[in-house]
C-alpha cells in the first residue's frame, strides 16, 4: 500500500507542477505567498475556535452524558471495565478515533484509573478532557482551519489584479516552465501539508474504512518524510496529537 500511496503522490506533485509551468512567474509567486499567507493565518484561528467550541458546546453536553456512568463506577460489577463502560456514552466519533488518537491506552489509562480510584464527583470532567478532547478538539480545528483558510485565499486572491498591475514587467509576466515550478512551489507544499494535516485530525474520526485511517499512509515514504516535517500540523495539532 505503501508504494501505492508513494506513486500517488508523485503523480500529485506532477500534475500541481504542471500547472505551474504554465503560468506566468508572477502569478506563481504572488499565488505561493497567498497560500503561505492563508495558512499562517488561519491556524491561530483554527486552533483558537476549536478550543472555545469544545470548551463552551461540546464538553459541558458530554459531562451530562457520562457523568451519571463515572459517578457509579464504584457501584457496579469490578469485572466489568470502567473505561468501555465511560465509553459506551461517549459520542461515536470519539469512539471510532480512540485507538489511534490513543486516548484509551498507555498513560491515559493510567491517569483514568487514577481518577477512577479517588473522587469520582469529580472526576468526570478530566476524564472527558482525556477521552473526548484530544479528538473533538482536532476535528473542530481543522474544520475551522479550512474555513478560514478558505476565506483568506479567497480575500488576499482578489487583490491578484492590483499586485500584478504593481509589479508587472514583461520578465515577471513571462511563461517560464522552471522558474514556474520553483516559484510555485510554496503553493503546491501547503497544499500538500493541508491534505496531510486533515488527514491526521479527521480520518480517525470517520468510519473504519483503509483509507481513512493515517497509519495506512504511515507506510508512504513521502507521507512519513511530510508529516513529520510539516509546519501546519506542528501548531494545528498542538496539545492534542
Amino acid at each position: 500500500m505503501g508504494i501505492v500511496l508513494d506513486v500517488a503522490t508523485i503523480l500529485f506533485f506532477m500534475v500541481m507542477f504542471k500547472k505551474c509551468a504554465v503560468k506566468t512567474q508572477l502569478k506563481n509567486a504572488v499565488e505561493s505567498l497567498i497560500f503561505i499567507s492563508s495558512a499562517i493565518v488561519s491556524v491561530p484561528i483554527g486552533v483558537f475556535l476549536g478550543d472555545f467550541c469544545y470548551s463552551s458546546f461540546f464538553r459541558p453536553v458530554i459531562i451530562d452524558r457520562v457523568e451519571s456512568i463515572v459517578t457509579t463506577s464504584g457501584d457496579v460489577d469490578t469485572t466489568l471495565n470502567p473505561v468501555e463502560r465511560i465509553m459506551s456514552g461517549m459520542p461515536t466519533m470519539v469512539n471510532n478515533a480512540a485507538r489511534i488518537y490513543h486516548t484509551t491506552t498507555g498513560d491515559n489509562l493510567s491517569e483514568i484509573n487514577k481518577l477512577l480510584a479517588g473522587d469520582l464527583s469529580t472526576a468526570t470532567g478530566e476524564i472527558v478532557d482525556i477521552l473526548a478532547r484530544p479528538v473533538i478538539d482536532g476535528v473542530v480545528r481543522a474544520l475551522f482551519f479550512a474555513i478560514a483558510f478558505a476565506g483568506c485565499y479567497r480575500l488576499l486572491r482578489a487583490f491578484y489584479p492590483t499586485i500584478e498591475a504593481y509589479f508587472y514587467n514583461p520578465d515577471r509576466a513571462a511563461v517560464s516552465p522552471t522558474n514556474g515550478m520553483v516559484l510555485g512551489a510554496g503553493r503546491v507544499v501547503v497544499i500538500y501539508l493541508i491534505i496531510l494535516s486533515l488527514v491526521q485530525l479527521v480520518g480517525p474520526v470517520l468510519p473504519d474504512f483503509v483509507l481513512f485511517r493515517p497509519e495506512t499512509y504511515s507506510h508512504s515514504f513521502i507521507f512519513k518524510l511530510f508529516s513529520e516535517n510539516n509546519l501546519i500540523m506542528l501548531f494545528l495539532g498542538e496539545g492534542i496529537v
